[in-house]
């Protein structure tokens, strides 16, 4: 017969455990970009592509006070300043045929250019929520 707490997991009890990897994403993760403070960042996918077609990219989304920064390992693959952002909405698209999921859209707008970013993360609405939290505390700063 085994003693108690020896090889028994509760999941009650010991739900605060964390993977390997979410502990090694932890530790990797850094704490500022650019100087600027990391506020969130989750891993996420971004659409590359264009009209005819998707092109998908993994990697990490970062949230600073200024930013919104994607990076694919060490690679910088855009960055959007949170004051360019003309809308931010969470809309349904593909993500693999026949896949429909809600995804983060930014739409951008610099120079009379307007580009919008496709977006997947497990939480679209917390994202949403946040870039307008720091969009409206930017604006208030300007003022």
């Amino acid at each position: 017969m085994m003693k108690e707490r020896q090889g028994k997991f509760n999941l009650e009890r010991d739900i605060k455990i964390k993977s390997a990897v979410e502990m090694i994403r932890d530790r990797q993760a850094p704490e500022e970009i650019d100087g600027e403070k990391v506020l969130i960042y989750e891993q996420a996918a971004y659409d590359a592509g264009n009209l005819s077609r998707t092109s998908w990219k993994m990697g990490f989304l970062y949230l600073s006070v200024k930013k919104l920064v994607f990076l694919q390992g060490q690679t910088k693959i855009f960055e959007i300043f949170i004051d360019s952002l003309k809308s931010i909405s969470i809309v349904e698209r593909n993500w693999i045929p026949g896949k429909m999921i809600e995804q983060l859209r930014l739409t951008q707008e610099t120079e009379g250019m307007k580009r919008n970013f496709y977006l997947s993360v497990k939480n679209p609405a917390r994202w949403k929520e946040n870039i307008e939290a720091v969009k409206q505390e930017t604006k208030g700063k300007k003022e």
